[in-house]
């Protein structure tokens, strides 16, 4: 069984192509899209070629509502919907249709007119990405969830048309020989999420959650796109001193709060016996709790850990290191925005105690992996670091 995974170019952002032989067929399920530039520079061109050899998408898993891992979404789709290129089996994105009642009610002329004020103040500019790289501003039509209307792709299907959640189902079988194994998101950070967005309407002077829900829908995902601006954390301090691994370990873990990142939605995916953990930016106390379903005891052996929020610390905790383990770790950023990764994610890594050989996989060089980049610490601690940054920018297992 071979397994590829393509770690695209994707700024500080994420954007994972995963393809492996099933008997017959080959398998693809491509993991977030990054920005526009990543469809245009790399992935397009991929996935043209797949369904020029008679392939497809069997799934396109939007993880959440952040620009870095969905804004690509929208050039993706606004062009497959026009060319038709590659045939997409199963969209996984929840939109304001899925966490919501969908009873429909009229709005007045003040709350459209704010409404579509949101939606067309667009998404975030993301600093250190070119304005042509971006989907800056949008009109009502032409957000992810407008789109795969559009396009008439099935939706959430896999989860009978609700919320990707584990409330609703926990298993996916894609054939006879793999499956996908769901671990966040569930109600309890759904309704964090729905909490974050029935507070801004507020602000605008709209009270109720009920609504046209195409307008709705598109309002929801540009307002989402911008909680981390909404509530710009304090910056962490950075000790002159951080430059020994005893250091960067007894820095205390402070877990990532943000509803746009518990909302992610994060896996496992398992083919005949391998195991592959995808983590989005999801927050560790549900992954950990998610994990118990899945092996009740002992640390969890995985083939490869896509390692959560760019390598993010507030997105690791004690316990959940204590809970799993890879031969490779991915972790997707150029280092651009939050100084990610962090070094006391690494650290904490490479740390334990290990009866084999880590693999530490970038897709771009950032002073925070060349710091590891040590011999002597490779040999005490048993690990050696590479790069996807390169094409093919593709991982085997």
């Amino acid at each position: 069984m071979n397994i590829s995974i393509i770690a695209y170019p994707a700024k500080n952002g994420d954007c994972f192509l995963i393809s492996f032989h099933d008997k017959k067929e080959q398998k693809h399920i491509l993991v977030d899209c990054g920005y526009a530039a990543t469809i245009k520079k790399n992935l397009k061109d991929d996935l043209i070629k797949i369904s020029l050899n008679g392939g497809l998408l069997d799934k396109l898993i939007l993880t959440h509502i952040d620009a870095d891992h969905i804004q690509g979404a929208i050039r993706l789709l606004k062009e497959n919907n026009s060319e038709r290129f590659i045939e997409i089996k199963e969209i996984w994105h929840n939109a304001f249709r899925h966490l919501f009642e969908k009873n429909q009610i009229d709005i007045n002329e003040k709350e459209s007119r704010i409404l579509r004020q949101i939606i067309l103040r667009g998404y975030p500019k993301k600093p250190n990405i070119l304005k042509d790289e971006q989907e800056i501003s949008a009109k009502q039509g032409t957000t992810v969830g407008a789109l795969i209307l559009q396009g008439k792709y099935s939706w959430n299907s896999d989860f009978n048309g609700n919320a990707i959640s584990t409330d609703y189902g926990r298993e996916i079988v894609i054939s006879e020989n793999s499956n996908l194994f769901l671990l966040s998101p569930d109600r309890e950070k759904l309704n964090k999420l729905k909490k974050l967005w029935s507070g801004e309407l507020e602000r605008y002077g709209i009270n109720y959650n009920n609504g046209s829900l195409g307008l709705y829908d598109d309002a929801f995902e540009m307002l989402m796109s911008w909680e981390k601006a909404m509530n710009k954390k304090r910056p962490t301090k950075i000790s002159a001193t951080e430059d020994t691994l005893e250091e960067l370990l007894n820095q205390p873990f402070e877990e990532d709060t943000t509803a746009t990142n518990g909302s992610s939605i994060a896996f496992i995916l398992k083919i005949e016996e391998k195991k592959l953990l995808f983590l989005a930016d999801a927050h560790p106390d549900l992954i950990v709790k998610s994990l118990k379903d899945f092996q009740k005891n002992g640390i969890i052996m995985f083939d490869f850990i896509k390692v959560s929020h760019h390598g993010s610390f507030n997105n690791i905790s004690k316990d959940l290191l204590e809970t799993i383990d890879a031969h490779n770790y991915l972790i997707s950023t150029n280092g651009a925005s939050h100084n990610h990764p962090d070094k006391k994610t690494i650290a904490h890594i490479i740390n334990r105690p290990v009866g084999f050989h880590r693999k530490i996989y970038f897709n771009y060089k950032t002073d925070n992996s060349k710091f590891f980049d040590r011999g002597d610490w490779k040999k005490t601690h048993n690990y050696s670091i590479h790069y996807l940054d390169q094409a093919p920018f593709t991982l085997s297992l």
